[in-house]
C-alpha cells in the first residue's frame, strides 16, 4: 500500500512538473507540494527492503540498472521538451544509498566483532566461528573485523562522493532520509513514533541551516520538503504489509521511467 501511495503522489508531482506552463500557479506549487510525499515513502521502503532482502547484491543491481534505464529516457525526454537537464535521477541516490547501508552494517558488526575479540576468554573458551557478530556476506564468506572496518569505512564514504559528484536528485538530503528510516526500523525505541517525527524533522532543520550558507549544491535544499513530515504516520502504519509479489516489485520499477515518458510525450504532442 505505501508504495502505491508513494507512486502517486510522484505521479501528481511529475503532472505539475510537465504542464507548470499550462496551468495556475497556485495549482502548480498544491501538485508540487504532494509530490513531497512520495520522496520519503520510498526513502522507508530502500530501508525496509535492506532490512528484510535476502540478496543485497540482487538488490543493489536491480536499483543500479533501472536508474541507468531511468536516466536514459529521463535525457531524451528533457531534450525532446527543451528542458533543462542536470544531474541524475533518484533511483542514483537510492543505489548509493543502499551501498551506505550495507557498508554501515559492515561497521556495525566488525566494530562488535573487534570488542568481543578483546573481552577475556571465559572457562569454557569460545572459538572464532562462534563470535556472535562475525559478519558474513551473502555469497558465503566472511572477513576478519579489522578488513570488516576499513572496508565500512570506505564504502560509506564512496556512496556519498559519487552523490556528490553526480549530481543525484536529492542528494545528501535524500540518503540522510534513507539512513533515518534506516535507523527508525532497526533500533527498538520505546517510543517510535516520537522518534520518527524527531528525526524526520532533525533531517529537515539541519539541511534548512545548512542552505543558508550560499547555494552549495551538495547541501541544496527547498523549504517545500518540509511537507515529508506528513510521510511519518504512513510509514508507521506499513509496518506489517505484506511481502508485495513479484510482478507488483517490478511495476514499480518500471513505472518510474515509463509514467516520465508518458507525460513528455503528451506534453510534446499537445504543444507541438
Amino acid at each position: 500500500m505505501l508504495k502505491w501511495i508513494a507512486i502517486i503522489t510522484m505521479l501528481i508531482d511529475h503532472v505539475g512538473f510537465f504542464f507548470y506552463d499550462q496551468i495556475p500557479s497556485t495549482l502548480y506549487e498544491f501538485l508540487r507540494g504532494i509530490g513531497r510525499i512520495a520522496m520519503p515513502l520510498f526513502a522507508f521502503s530502500i530501508a525496509f527492503g535492506f532490512l528484510h532482502s535476502k540478496n543485497w547484491l540482487k538488490y543493489f543491481i536491480r536499483l543500479f540498472s533501472f536508474a541507468i534505464i531511468s536516466e536514459f529516457a529521463f535525457r531524451k525526454i528533457y531534450a525532446l521538451n527543451g528542458f533543462y537537464y542536470s544531474g541524475t535521477n533518484i533511483l542514483f541516490t537510492f543505489s548509493f544509498s543502499l551501498v551506505f547501508l550495507i557498508a554501515l552494517r559492515m561497521l556495525i558488526h566488525s566494530s562488535h566483532d573487534l570488542l568481543v575479540r578483546m573481552q577475556p576468554i571465559q572457562s569454557g573458551g569460545m572459538s572464532e566461528n562462534n563470535l556472535p557478530y562475525q559478519f558474513r556476506i551473502n555469497f558465503g564468506f566472511q572477513i576478519s573485523p579489522i578488513i570488516g572496518l576499513l572496508l565500512g569505512l570506505i564504502f560509506m564514504i564512496l556512496p556519498v562522493v559519487c552523490i556528490v559528484y553526480y549530481d543525484t536528485e536529492y542528494g545528501l538530503y535524500g540518503l540522510s532520509m534513507v539512513v533515518a528510516f534506516y535507523i527508525l526500523q532497526a533500533v527498538d525505541f520505546k517510543k517510535p513514533r516520537l522518534m520518527a517525527y524527531l528525526l524526520i524533522i532533525f533531517v529537515n532543520l539541519l539541511f534548512q541551516i545548512l542552505s543558508l550558507f550560499g547555494q552549495n549544491p551538495i547541501f541544496k535544499y527547498n523549504s517545500l520538503q518540509w511537507i515529508t513530515v506528513l510521510a511519518v504516520p504512513l510509514c508507521l502504519n506499513c509496518e506489517n504489509e505484506k511481502k508485495p509479489q513479484k510482478w507488483e516489485k517490478y511495476f514499480f520499477y518500471i513505472f518510474y521511467p515509463a509514467h516520465f515518458v508518458l507525460l513528455g510525450l503528451i506534453r510534446y504532442f499537445c504543444l507541438k
